[in-house]
């Protein structure tokens, strides 16, 4: 099964992306992520194989270094495939680079199968809103996503470890000295 590490967006700021999960839900357009109690976050690296045990330590000292992070969202994409994705896009700054290279090479010995789409050169920044999403019902999601105000600047409060099919978080660790966005 794969194993997901992610970045967990400030509760308060991404309530914008909450609103926007539920409506799509609510619509029958999208509902995977409301119906999976997804939270909002930025996905650093996919791996069909992980070593767990090992990971925790590796996890939990790599979020013990990490301060202060934001991400501006400051634009709405589609992955286009097979099963769409709606989501929106955050600035690549250096800083988010280098985590996301940084958590690869941490994990390289202990994971295997990266995802290609998730490899550093290749990663493209972005919180999902829609996942498994119809070609058909586009339309619908990119009306509901559309009323998000952008930019969002939001913190990042936490780094964890998730499996997916089934969904659960396996880690999380805060990020200590996360900066609260206030508009």
């Amino acid at each position: 099964m794969p194993y997901a590490v992610v970045l967990y967006l400030d509760a308060q700021a991404s309530h914008p992306i909450r609103q926007a999960i539920q409506e799509l839900a609510l619509k029958d357009v999208a509902p995977y992520m409301e119906a999976h109690s997804v939270q909002p976050h930025v996905t650093l690296a996919i791996y069909d194989n992980l070593d767990c045990q090992l990971c925790e330590r590796k996890i939990a000292r790599a979020a013990r270094i990490m301060r202060g992070l934001t991400l501006n969202f400051a634009y709405l994409g589609v992955f286009h495939s097979e099963s769409v994705v709606v989501y929106l896009g955050a600035t690549p700054t250096q800083e988010l680079l280098a985590i996301q290279k940084r958590v690869h090479g941490i994990l390289n010995s202990i994971a295997s199968n990266p995802w290609d789409l998730y490899l550093p050169g290749k990663w493209i920044p972005h919180c999902s809103l829609a996942i498994e999403l119809s070609p058909r019902k586009l339309q619908k999601a990119m009306q509901v996503c559309m009323e998000i105000a952008l930019p969002l600047t939001i913190s990042i409060v936490s780094l964890g470890i998730m499996q997916f099919e089934p969904l659960q978080p396996i880690y999380t660790y805060t990020i200590h000295g996360y900066k609260i966005i206030k508009e």
